[in-house]
């Protein structure tokens, strides 16, 4: 099978090839066939008239794009376009069998027998077209090019015959293209120019009004308006999502005939990210595997997309970008209100409209340039990235506040949803009390609708003091209107339909109908009834659920079978719950969690989704009050995310709560064992994502902390982790300092644990200083402690380390790193194996194997994206195996791009920029590789990196730089270094004394 060709989707396309005339009843059986098993026929009649060339293009193109073949061969050889594109001169529908033949479609041969009835023109005369249609004939039998064994094919003697063998084969067909194993999520993609949707929008009433903004929507979709984004900005249940979908569906194909294709992306999916939607842009705008473009780089995939919308005119929608900003990187991110929004992210100290990840502004600022396409952005605030020194959009983003509903269009959306009353009363009312706000006024239906003495009579409703005659809400701005009139929504449930909607929302996510009913209200909370009451319960549950989705507080998405909730709604409803509510609910909640509750070093997750029971059991108890617990929960998960999966940000989403002022101070409510372990694991988190120095905070916090209850043993690992941290600010000397303290904590106790931890940190700094013979002593001395360390022995760190110390001195075998990689595949790590990836692509470097190496570097890249890990290293060292492999013919941007990022690989950068021919540019980071290699000075250096940083230099024709050595009266201790030292004199001591 072709390597580039796109992979079958769900999109069920069936090439119909034959010659026309003399087979247009046949095809006509056939395409009823293929449409009869949910299949789509494509085939010439969709055609319009084209230029040779292009039909020859056109028609590859299809097959190309097609999930199977279907030949029919008849009596005729058929046209046979004169054009370059076909030198042979075959007829089309030979050259359309021999493109699916090479592309391994799955082929269905159909072959005219001789006693099938035809007329004289149906007969092919011409002498050369008759040779060819018998060689042809004879080709399409054989299952591949010049083979001897030949395929299934059917021969038919008569139309009936054709229609019954065609209905049988086209039905084997559909089972074997449905049965096909699904490839990285590919099979929801369709092909352009069909829309693709990630997912559907589900909207909670219908979408009426909206003239004006449309009619905006009209113009700037125009290829003659300036602005390739338009970003829609508005409180939450304004009917942004609601609008965008009306309008990418039902008018843009109308506006413009050459879109390119239309895709959807939604950011309130789970999991939703700039990088996934970029995947999957690419992956539906070049028809190809989203795997294809998991190895690269998010600054690539950027290029790559926009490369592509500046090629054609696609039309794309981010509905919810909010999601990508700072302002939303909290852990109960999902219950957010808009009055919140403006304050900074919770996890690092950023303008709350910045993006998470510097990357994604990038990309941003590019969407703003990517004429001819048009990008459709919905969003509660407008990305700082697009808006310039004066608050005003950037050049090619055209910025609309998005109102309420006229009056009129609010009076028909109330109507629609089977209210009555006065129009002019109702359109008065919402006016006044929600400014039309489009999901208020849904609620506001569901308030009438629910209203007993008169169901759905908004004018009694209205003038009953005690329902809508108590709103006064002249004094409060839209969004306190919206809130007060949603809670008066909730106050109006019936009381299980309350409670099932309070739990919903303190879920924080979609549930399926087996979640549904293990919170089903009507259910005593021990669970403990007969049989014949459990079915009168779910058949309550059941009208509870239309209850609420009648109301619009609940929806339904019919495509993933999972109930939902506006986040407008679940943010209101959340946060309106008093504390002994959330008591009572919460505690269903975590009886339920933690009946699905397994220890994760017992059950080896293979990922996050596999820990999601624990998690929301964490964030539960949490949204409970219940801290200590919360801890020791997550106490249980944390090894496995930190370690094992290198989930980093669910780790600091998680963990957050459990500090006050960012990351200053931990909980109240932990006790001191607690808060140590947990700023241990957030200072490792932070550190892998790149927030070193708030990670250094932490280590010292969580070492300061273990040293005063007396816990030796972790105090040491603190350290040992510290080091790492001062290692990747580059800060050696205290490196170097905070491990020997390790080393001499460790050696004053009894506990194998710390001891192999130090000389673990130890090993590792003399090898990267180059003192071969030291690292060698400590090695031998770790590796009796390691042959019984049931933690390190699980980790693997201790022999990737050993690996890498190989690596420098040449020494290393690709059969170690595999009998590492069994190790980390048995445990379920992946960590290890995305280390053990990294470091064979760089044995593969070193063998200047550039194949190899760029397909494990790819590996160890898609695995630290993942994690939100900073390797620059790496992927830098991956553009330069690829460039050296062929495999890049835009190696010159990434090196740009890589060059002016954050904290850049300087010694790869040269050798990219020297491969490239760029020996200036190459000279420069060879000095800034000289630089960093060493760091704070003798003999606080990187030894190795300092060598091959002299090499470069002298091929280049460089000196090295002439840098100072290190001055120790520049360098004081850090403010938890004394506190260490006491604890060790006083340790000493102790020991003399005894």
């Amino acid at each position: 099978m072709d390597p580039h060709r796109p992979q079958p989707r769900r999109y069920p396309g069936v090439v119909v090839s034959s010659t026309f005339e003399d087979l247009e009843e046949h095809r006509a059986a056939l395409m009823r066939a293929i449409e009869g098993q949910h299949l789509h026929p494509v085939a010439m009649e969709q055609d319009a008239a084209l230029p040779a060339g292009t039909v020859v293009e056109a028609s590859l193109s299809k097959v190309r794009h097609a999930a199977a073949y279907v030949g029919v061969i008849s009596h005729r050889y058929g046209q046979v376009p004169e054009c370059e594109e076909n030198p042979d001169r075959l007829s089309l529908t030979e050259l359309e069998f021999r493109e699916a033949r090479r592309l391994g479609l799955p082929i269905l041969i159909f072959i005219m027998g001789p006693g099938h009835p035809v007329v004289a023109g149906a007969v092919e005369v011409d002498p050369d077209k008759r040779r060819k249609l018998e060689a042809f004939r004879e080709e399409a039998k054989r299952a591949s090019a010049g083979g001897s064994v030949h395929r299934v094919y059917r021969v038919f003697n008569d139309l009936a015959d054709f229609s019954a063998a065609a209905t049988q084969s086209v039905a084997e067909l559909r089972w074997h293209l449905t049965s096909a194993p699904a490839q990285d999520g590919d099979l929801d993609i369709p092909a352009p120019p069909a829309l693709y949707a990630h997912p559907s929008y589900i909207g909670s009433h219908t979408f009426v009004g909206r003239r004006a903004q449309l009619a905006t929507l009209n113009d700037w979709a125009d290829a003659a308006d300036q602005h390739p984004v338009l970003l829609f900005e508005s409180i939450g249940g304004a009917g942004k999502s609601m609008l965008s979908w009306e309008w990418i569906t039902r008018h843009a194909p109308a506006v413009r005939r050459d879109w390119a294709g239309r895709f959807w992306y939604s950011f309130y999916e789970k999991g939703a990210v700039m990088d996934d939607f970029c995947r999957r842009a690419l992956a539906y705008t070049t028809m190809r595997p989203v795997s294809e473009f998991a190895t690269k780089g998010s600054p690539e995939v950027a290029e790559l997309l926009v490369r592509q919308l500046k090629r054609h005119p696609w039309l794309f929608v981010l509905d919810g970008l909010e999601r990508v900003l700072a302002a939303y990187h909290h852990y109960d991110a999902s219950q957010l209100l808009d009055d919140r929004a403006a304050e900074s992210d919770d996890i690092t100290d950023r303008d709350p409209c910045s993006a998470i990840r510097p990357e994604d502004e990038d990309l941003l600022r590019q969407l703003a340039g990517a004429e001819p396409s048009k990008i459709l952005i919905t969003s509660r605030l407008v990305p700082s990235v697009l808006l310039n020194t004066s608050n005003h959009p950037i050049p090619g983003v055209l910025h609309e506040r998005l109102p309420g509903l006229r009056p009129a269009d609010a009076e028909a959306l109330l109507r629609s949803c089977n209210v009555t009353g006065d129009s002019a009363a109702i359109r008065a009312y919402l006016k006044r009390h929600c400014d039309c706000h489009p999901l208020v006024t849904g609620v506001v239906a569901g308030l009438v609708n629910g209203y007993l003495p008169a169901r759905g009579d908004f004018d009694a409703w209205a003038a009953d003091p005690h329902h809508g005659g108590h709103l006064k809400l002249s004094e409060l701005d839209l969004v306190g209107k919206r809130n007060h009139i949603l809670r008066a929504a909730l106050a109006a449930l019936p009381e299980p339909s309350w409670r099932l909607l309070n739990t919903l929302a303190l879920l924080s996510e979609t549930v399926d109908y087996e979640t549904l009913c293990a919170f089903n209200p009507h259910l005593p909370l021990d669970r403990s009834v007969e049989p014949e009451e459990q079915a009168a319960a779910l058949h309550k549950l059941s009208a509870t659920v239309h209850d609420l989705e009648h109301r619009g507080l609940l929806q339904y998405d019919r495509r993933t079978q999972r109930y939902d909730i506006h986040p407008v709604v679940r943010g209101v409803t959340a946060g309106g719950l008093l504390k002994e509510d959330v008591h009572l609910i919460g505690q269903r909640m975590v009886d339920h969690f933690t009946a699905r509750w397994e220890n994760p070093w017992r059950a080896e997750p293979e990922s996050v989704e596999d820990l999601r029971h624990g998690m929301t059991l964490v964030r539960t108890l949490v949204q409970l009050n219940r801290i200590h617990e919360a801890g020791l929960r997550y106490t249980e998960l944390g090894g496995a995310l930190v370690h094992k999966l290198e989930a980093f940000p669910e780790v600091l989403s998680l963990l957050q709560p459990f500090f006050t002022h960012g990351w200053s101070a931990p909980h109240r409510d932990l006790i001191t064992e607690q808060a140590a372990s947990l700023a241990t694991d957030a200072a490792c988190a932070l550190t892998r994502v790149g927030e070193l120095e708030r990670a250094l905070a932490l280590h010292g916090l969580a070492l300061t902390k273990n040293i005063d209850s007396g816990n030796s043993v972790r105090a040491v690992v603190n350290l040992a982790n510290a080091a790492t941290t001062l290692d990747g600010l580059n800060r050696l000397a205290r490196t170097d300092r905070v491990v020997r303290l390790a080393l001499e904590l460790a050696e004053l106790y009894p506990n194998g644990r710390a001891l192999f931890v130090a000389r673990l940190a130890t090993f590792e700094r003399l090898v990267d200083a180059g003192q071969e013979a030291e690292a060698e002593k400590m090695w031998a001395s770790l590796d009796f402690l390691h042959s019984w360390d049931y933690a390190a022995r699980r980790s693997g760190q201790a022999e990737i380390v050993n690996a890498y110390f190989k690596l420098r001195t040449g020494r290393l075998s690709d059969s170690e790193l595999t009998s590492i990689e069994k190790h980390a595949r048995a445990t379920n790590s992946k960590a290890l194996q995305r280390k053990v990836h990294r470091m064979r692509g760089n044995l593969f470097l070193q063998l200047e194997d550039w194949g190899a190496a760029a397909h494990e570097l790819g590996e160890a890249m898609r695995m630290a994206r993942t994690s939100d890990i900073h390797d620059t290293d790496t992927a830098t060292k991956l553009v330069l195996a690829r460039l050296h492999s062929g495999q890049s013919s835009n190696a010159a941007a990434e090196a740009g791009r890589l060059s002016s990022g954050d904290r850049p690989a300087h010694a790869p950068l040269a050798l990219l920029w020297r491969a490239l021919g760029e020996d200036e540019k190459a000279l420069a980071h060879a000095v800034l590789a000289y630089r960093r290699a060493w760091a704070d000075g003798e003999p606080h250096v990187r030894r190795y990196d300092l060598r091959e940083a002299s090499l470069l230099l002298h091929d280049l024709g460089a000196a090295q730089p002439q840098l100072p050595p290190y001055d120790p009266a520049s360098d004081p201790p850090l403010p938890w270094e004394v506190k260490v030292r006491k604890e060790v004199r006083n340790r000493r001591d102790a020991r003399r004394s005894t």
